[in-house]
């Protein structure tokens, strides 16, 4: 739990985040995400303020006015319209004054395809964000995101084989797009050039037979990471995590069907990287602890950096292994 000093902090920091549209100088507006995650690994009011007026000074854009309102019966008409993402976000915010956030989160995953590539996977991390700082102007950010910038991947798995695990899933869409390179100039860009590449919708297998689909794409994708740290696998490591704070606040009767979404959009994601995923990697042996790689993290102005660490930290809480602390370490410079 935060301290009240550090908690009251970040909720008025996140209030004034609403200033900033939704895209940023070069990126999109990681301040929020980034801002959750050094209060949670223990940083102080003041440097929450101070990351905050960088982020202002160096890559916020103001949010344009919002002219137009959308009644909370009318949002779904919205999915994919980029410009409505200010109108939507107050439209859920309004509708969380009336209702449980939960309840809202569930209706909306439940009357729309899930999309979790949606803004390279920002809009599902930003949404897990705002639910863990029981924000709820983030949270109808992130639900806004999801809508407006809404990135489906359909894929059907009738017919086709269960992977034996997310590893060797991964690795066989990557080997199946060749050595050419996807198109485009992010990360977005490429993850919609390979949803319509017919050699992925050939070579995507149905997830594997498990007890836990999520535990299994963690370990796969952390264990990717720490073999190819490319830019876009680290975005599948935090994915994962973002997909299981939100999985937790719902039923699991919603969280079954919303498994074969992640599971594309992941999928797709490795299908983008044209590097060895499955090369053998030497098992770290990294000489920090976790103290040090945070206090790294929490000075570091990377919101990557600093998302990637509270990641690692947050999934080897839950399910210890060795690649968490090499990757967190690695990430601030010292592995």
């Amino acid at each position: 739990m935060l301290k009240e000093g550090t908690a009251l902090k970040l909720h008025e920091l996140l209030d004034a985040n609403a200033r900033f549209d939704l895209a940023a100088r070069g990126t999109t507006n990681h301040c929020p995400m980034a801002l959750v995650a050094l209060a949670e690994m223990g940083a102080s009011p003041a440097r929450l303020q101070e990351f905050f007026d960088m982020w202002e000074r160096e890559y916020a854009l103001s949010a344009p006015p919002v002219g137009t309102i959308i009644d909370r019966r009318e949002w779904a008409s919205h999915l994919g319209n980029t410009a409505a993402f200010g109108a939507l976000r107050l439209c859920f915010l309004d509708w969380m004054a009336d209702d449980d956030p939960d309840m809202v989160i569930a209706t909306v995953l439940k009357e729309v395809p899930f999309a979790p590539a949606t803004g390279a996977f920002h809009a599902l991390i930003r949404l897990a964000y705002g639910i863990e700082a029981a924000h709820r102007g983030e949270i109808a950010a992130g639900l806004a995101a999801l809508i407006s910038s809404h990135l489906p991947i359909d894929v059907s798995f009738a017919e086709r084989p269960a992977a034996e695990s997310a590893d060797a899933a991964f690795v066989h869409v990557a080997c199946a797009m060749g050595d050419d390179l996807a198109q485009g100039n992010s990360i977005t860009a490429r993850l919609r050039a390979v949803a319509g590449d017919v050699r992925f919708r050939r070579a995507i297998l149905a997830p594997p037979v498990t007890s836990s689909l999520l535990d299994d794409i963690a370990r796969a994708a952390i264990a990717a990471y720490w073999r190819t740290p490319d830019f876009t696998v680290l975005h599948t490591v935090t994915a994962a995590h973002a997909a299981r704070t939100l999985f937790a606040r719902l039923d699991d009767s919603l969280v079954e069907p919303l498994l074969p979404g992640l599971w594309v959009a992941l999928c797709a994601a490795y299908a983008t990287v044209r590097k060895p995923l499955d090369v053998e990697a030497i098992t770290p042996d990294i000489d920090a602890g976790w103290n040090e790689v945070c206090q790294r993290a929490m000075v570091s102005n990377d919101d990557h950096v600093i998302k990637m660490t509270y990641t690692c930290l947050c999934e080897n809480r839950r399910e210890p292994s060795p690649l968490y602390l090499a990757s967190a370490a690695r990430a601030v410079g010292m592995g």
